[in-house]
């Protein structure tokens, strides 16, 4: 499952961003070009802080697919996690592509040894247990 995927076609919040840049600036402008109040108001568009913005913008993964994966490896189903928490989902997949551990989120993943492991790697591992406890699995 390469992590550039998104679960089920739909965009994660890298490209939501994308989305959004592609359809606001020119191909060629970059971050830089853009005043701080376009940063800001691109953030809030994106329900992210402007620093957020900035540190996952230059190069950042879409993560989407993998959060996706270590939610169902976790026994949550994704579908129900987006409409009962929306903006705690949104939060989810801003640490996950801010994650410095898709390498092994992915080797974990396809060995399915994700669920046993998670806590040693996964940055949104208590959150999946908190959402667990809230009975949010399949």
């Amino acid at each position: 499952m390469p992590h550039s995927e998104t679960a089920a076609g739909e965009s994660g919040l890298f490209g939501r961003m994308l989305d959004w840049l592609k359809a606001r600036t020119r191909p060629g402008d970059n971050l830089a070009a853009f005043s701080q109040d376009d940063l800001r108001q691109m953030a809030d568009d994106l329900s992210i802080s402007r620093e957020d913005l900035v540190a996952m913008a230059p190069d950042a993964p879409d993560n989407t697919a993998l959060m996706h994966g270590m939610m169902l490896a976790r026994g949550l189903e994704p579908e129900a996690v987006r409409n009962c928490f929306t903006m705690l989902l949104r939060d989810m997949q801003r640490v996950c592509t801010r994650c410095r551990s898709t390498r092994r989120c992915l080797h974990e993943l396809a060995d399915g040894t994700a669920a046993a492991h998670s806590h040693e790697f996964c940055p949104n591992a208590g959150t999946f247990d908190d959402l667990i406890d809230f009975n949010m699995g399949r």
